[in-house]
């Protein structure tokens, strides 16, 4: 697709400084390249504010996550319940999201139990 205006559009004064850095396109995507593309570096382990031991097995980590999602979707579903309007429309979203992870959570823990088996 072919654009009618240059980005950035030339500039028609000469008061503009070329070193200002809000005016640097390049660092500019370079920023945004950086911190929405995931190529930052991770936290350590100990700075995490939740921590799961290498003890756990998949299945019960599984298991785990299937309760943590049957409460969040209760809770959201209390919210939405009393509110109205966009808000209770958003609420009931969310709770739609955590019902459809819920159900592939426990589609994979039932997948475990055929291997088992």
């Amino acid at each position: 697709m072919k654009r009618s205006v240059p980005d950035p559009p030339p500039e028609t004064t000469t008061e503009s400084k070329p070193s200002d850095p809000l005016r640097d396109r390049s660092a500019l995507y370079r920023a945004i390249d950086f911190y929405l593309t995931g190529n930052q570096p991770s936290p350590p382990d100990e700075l995490r504010f939740y921590n799961v031991s290498e003890d756990v097995s998949f299945e019960d980590a599984q298991l785990h996550l299937a309760d943590l999602l049957r409460c969040a979707s209760v809770s959201a579903y209390q919210c939405g319940e009393h509110l109205k309007g966009a808000d209770r429309a958003m609420v009931f979203s969310v709770w739609h999201l955590l019902e459809i992870a819920k159900a592939m959570v426990d589609r994979s823990i039932d997948c475990l139990g055929m291997k088992q088996g």
